[in-house]
C-alpha cells in the first residue's frame, strides 16, 4: 500500500502507563549519562588546568629563587665601587696598594698607567672584596681621573708628610676634588692619609692639616680676587665666602685625616676608615 510508514507500523504505541513511565525513566536515564559523560570531560579538563596552574606556580617559584640566590651571590662576590688611590708621585700609592695585597714591601717605580688590585677587607661582621684603583701622580694625566668618580666609593689622597715642598700642589689637588661637581654631588668621601711618618723630618698630622687649609683658604681668595671664570657662585657655596676660613670640617665632602707609614706597616688607621664607608 503506498504512502505507508512501515516504522510508523511496526512500531507501537505505549499502551499502558507503566510503558509510558519505563519510556520516560530511559529518556530521563539517557540525559543523566550524557551529563555525567560531559561532566567527567570537563571535570578531566578542570584538573589539566590545575595541574598546568600548579607548574606555572612552580616554574615562577623557582625561578624567584634562583634570581634570590643569584643576587645574594652576587652582592657578596661582585667588588663593591672602588678606593680611588691619589697623590703626588713618590708618595706611596703604589707601594701601599702593594702591601694591601700582599702583605710585603716592593720596591716601586713611579708609573704612567693605573695599578688596579681587589683587595680582601674582613671586619668582625663582614668581609668584602673591594677593587682598589692607584691612578698616577704625574700632573699630565690628572685629567683621567675623572672617568672614576661615577664608580668611586672613597678617595684616598696620599701625600709624603716629610715634603713641604709638594703642600701647594696637594692643596690645588684637594681644591680640584672639592670643587669638583661629580665629586661633590656624589658626596664622596675623601681619606687624606699623611704617609712616611717613619721619617725623621716627618711632620704630625695635625700640623699638615692646619697648612693645609691655609693653602687652600690662600688658593680660594686668589681664585675669588682674580675673578676666575671657575669660580662662580656655586663654587664660593661649596667652598665657603671669602669671610670664611676653610675648614676641612666643613668642607663639601666628609674628609677625614690619618697619618701612618707603609714601609713599616702602619696602615691600620687608613684601612679601618676605608671599612667604615663600606
Amino acid at each position: 500500500m503506498e504512502g505507508v510508514n512501515v516504522e510508523a507500523v511496526n512500531q507501537e504505541p505505549p499502551t499502558g502507563k507503566m510503558d509510558v513511565l519505563m519510556m520516560a525513566l530511559k529518556e530521563v536515564i539517557q540525559k543523566i549519562s550524557s551529563y555525567q559523560m560531559k561532566f567527567s570531560i570537563n571535570l578531566n579538563e578542570f584538573h589539566n588546568l590545575l595541574f598546568i596552574i600548579s607548574m606555572l606556580f612552580g616554574l615562577a617559584f623557582l625561578f624567584y629563587l634562583i634570581v634570590i640566590l643569584f643576587s645574594i651571590f652576587f652582592k657578596e662576590s661582585k667588588p663593591n665601587k672602588i678606593v680611588l688611590l691619589l697623590g703626588p708621585c713618590d708618595s706611596g700609592k703604589t707601594t701601599f696598594l702593594f702591601k694591601l695585597r700582599t702583605d710585603k714591601l716592593c720596591t716601586t717605580v713611579p708609573s704612567m698607567k693605573e695599578n688596579v688590585a681587589f683587595i680582601n677587607l674582613k671586619s668582625n661582621n663582614w668581609k668584602k672584596c673591594i677593587r682598589f684603583v692607584d691612578f698616577p701622580g704625574h700632573p699630565k694625566l690628572s685629567f683621567g681621573m675623572n672617568k672614576y668618580f661615577n664608580i668611586t666609593n672613597v678617595i684616598i689622597y696620599i701625600l709624603d708628610c716629610s715634603d713641604r715642598q709638594a703642600l701647594k700642589v696637594v692643596a690645588e689637588k684637594l681644591f680640584e676634588l672639592y670643587t669638583n661637581k661629580v665629586v661633590v654631588k656624589k658626596q664622596i668621601p675623601l681619606i687624606i692619609f699623611c704617609n712616611k711618618t717613619d721619617l725623621c723630618n716627618s711632620r704630625p698630622k695635625q700640623v699638615i692639616k692646619e697648612d693645609l687649609e691655609r693653602e687652600i683658604e690662600i688658593l680660594k681668595m686668589s681664585k675669588y680676587n682674580s675673578l676666575d671664570d671657575d669660580y662662580n657662585d656655586e663654587t664660593e657655596c661649596l667652598m665657603g665666602t671669602n669671610s670664611e676660613f676653610f675648614r676641612f670640617e666643613k668642607a663639601p665632602c666628609h674628609t677625614e685625616i690619618c697619618s701612618g707609614s707603609v714601609k713599616n706597616n702602619n696602615i691600620e688607621e687608613v684601612v679601618e676608615l676605608v671599612k667604615k664607608f663600606y
